[in-house]
């Protein structure tokens, strides 16, 4: 499976974690070894969910300390959603593919 499609499917395996409250607001996620060998990903790929997940302030990542949930019940999902197409859509700008998307779009 392409790295780029399954960090993104980790994404959305972790916020519906954090959306069906098997993750907590303030609680510690598990280790990144134990989600790369639960979720059966590389490290690397799992680094990168993480690092969107965190960009998009959903979880905060303390040194020394862990990965936690930062999430609460009045999170905007519009906003989520919006900032991970936008992301999706610099990966795409970063590795050539927009413009190939974007004709899709247009011309199907």
């Amino acid at each position: 499976m392409n790295q780029s499609k399954r960090y993104l499917d980790i994404v959305r395996d972790i916020r519906d974690m954090i959306r069906q409250e098997k993750i907590k607001p303030g609680e510690r996620i598990p280790s990144e070894r134990e989600l790369a060998e639960t979720m059966q990903v590389g490290r690397s790929t799992l680094r990168e969910a993480l690092r969107s997940l965190e960009l998009l302030g959903l979880i905060e990542t303390r040194r020394g300390e862990g990965t936690f949930c930062l999430i609460t019940e009045t999170i905007n999902w519009l906003k989520f959603y919006q900032l991970l197409f936008y992301r999706i859509i610099d990966h795409m700008k970063m590795s050539g593919k927009l413009g190939c998307f974007m004709k899709s779009l247009l011309f199907t």
